[in-house]
């Protein structure tokens, strides 16, 4: 959940991928780029499936994620 967080302090506007990744993880560790994109995949279906909110967070390719 701590990405919709950030997603919803920054509402109208893009977060970057790096931004989120710098938030959630450290710097000294190693996570695939990829590990951002599964845990936002898996946030949209929690969202749809427990509150009905689909597409509540957009992507903008190449830049990042908002609400």
């Amino acid at each position: 959940m701590k990405i919709l967080s950030i997603l919803i302090k920054n509402k109208g506007k893009v977060v970057s991928r790096d931004k989120i990744m710098m938030s959630l993880w450290n710097d000294d560790e190693f996570v695939s780029d990829n590990t951002l994109t599964v845990n936002v995949t898996r946030l949209r279906g929690r969202l749809k499936d427990e509150l009905g909110l689909n597409n509540f967070i957009k992507t903008k390719k190449g830049i990042g994620y908002m609400v």
